[in-house]
């Protein structure tokens, strides 16, 4: 899991990298000289300013959910990491608490440590005077409501990866529109620069919604694998702190038992 974790980052990064040269070099082309025969310059090289600008509103909107999905993948590289959700030194020591049966130890470093397994912990001691299966059964609640959380943040990934391109084809659409309307309300042949202001939202629309959802998808598949394992690694703690606490109270019950033998009658 960890290997396709890694996979998935380095395909992410290396396509960020070449679909932002292939933009560069898209944006920062030189119009072509005038085929009139005039003698003049050709028009200066376009930069990436107005390569933005020609997608009109819907390459606004576009870039903006660019903005938002940079947001949330950085925020997924810090939030979404088991050193931050289950520290390994925390569920050491919730381990070696639960061996002691220092219960109310482990509510108060629940309380100090603000993590993942540390919600799931206090919500699985709430219960703890209901027996351990009530204990397992909030350990699974909990876990369930804390996995979901993380598919969520990750979803909303997904979610931008899936309306870019759909913004972009609207582009595509709208801009197609804008050059028939010039085709249709000129009374002659329509100018070539006419057309082009339509044209050029359209196919620059869908080049950018198409840069925006294509790396988002690939880090989409990387934070849901993540969290695959990070919920699978709070999974198998969880269940060896609850076979800690039986095997805890099984031998407290046999102690109190030999100590204080059953009486029987003469």
């Amino acid at each position: 899991m960890r290997k396709n974790s890694k996979r998935y980052l380095l395909l992410g990064l290396v396509l960020i990298a070449a679909i932002g040269f292939v933009t560069g070099e898209a944006a920062g082309q030189d119009e072509a000289a005038k085929p009139n025969g005039d003698k003049e310059p050709a028009a200066s090289s376009r930069n990436l300013l107005d390569f933005i600008k020609a997608g009109g509103p819907v390459g606004y909107v576009i870039v903006a959910l660019s903005f938002a999905g940079i947001a949330l993948v950085i925020e997924g590289f810090i939030h979404i990491k088991a050193d931050k959700l289950i520290p390994r030194s925390v569920s050491e020591q919730f381990e070696e608490l639960a061996g002691k049966k220092k219960f109310s130890e482990m509510l108060t470093l629940c309380k100090a440590n603000d993590s993942m397994i540390s919600r799931i912990i206090a919500a699985a001691l709430s219960r703890g005077q209901l027996g351990i299966e009530a204990v397992r059964e909030a350990m699974k609640e909990s876990g369930t409501r804390e996995v979901t959380r993380l598919q969520q943040r990750v979803g909303y990934i997904g979610f931008i990866a899936s309306v870019a391109p759909m913004l972009g084809l609207l582009g595509t659409v709208t801009g197609m529109i804008s050059s028939f309307n010039v085709l249709g309300m000129a009374k002659g042949a329509a100018r070539p620069d006419e057309l082009a202001v339509g044209i050029s939202e359209a196919m620059v629309t869908t080049c950018m919604g198409l840069v925006v959802a294509v790396p988002l998808m690939f880090f989409h598949n990387y934070f849901r694998d993540r969290v695959t394992r990070i919920s699978q690694e709070a999974s198998g703690q969880c269940e060896r702190l609850v076979r800690i606490i039986t095997v805890t109270k099984q031998a407290h019950s046999i102690a109190k038992t030999t100590e204080n033998p059953p009486q029987t009658g003469n």
